[in-house]
């Protein structure tokens, strides 16, 4: 009975440690690249994680250092790039993040809006 209980432990050890090194090796290389030269870290220091994904790209996180950066993957190729930080708000609006590709992009609902009015209305005599 117990060296039927050992043999179980080593096969539940052995599957937990086959899966985690399927999940290690699920990352393109590209991630570790791209984001040990965004940190400046030495590539061996840098821990990587997937946080989201959607039909067409990856977003891993990478971390080394108490610093972190996102990056992109397209799910194709092992096209990975760092994700461009979210634009400022302006004139009252800000960029919305395409739930498909990451990126930010303008609403086109703030870009169809009309200008504000300039100054010299404050400034007409009556």
């Amino acid at each position: 009975m117990a060296k039927l209980a050992l043999i179980r432990t080593g096969m539940v050890a052995l599957a937990i440690g086959t899966g985690l090194l399927g999940c290690s090796a699920a990352e393109p290389p590209a991630v570790m690249t791209v984001g040990a030269r965004n940190l400046r870290c030495l590539r061996s220091e840098v821990e990587t994680a997937l946080q989201r994904e959607s039909a067409r790209v990856r977003e891993y996180y990478v971390g080394c250092d108490f610093m972190y950066t996102r990056v992109l993957c397209s799910k194709e190729g092992s096209d990975c790039h760092p994700a461009k930080p979210q634009p400022p708000c302006f004139a009252g609006g800000c960029f919305k993040e395409n739930p498909i590709t990451f990126e930010w992009e303008l609403d086109e609902s703030l870009a169809r809006a009309e200008p504000a009015p300039d100054a010299s209305a404050l400034f007409a005599a009556p």
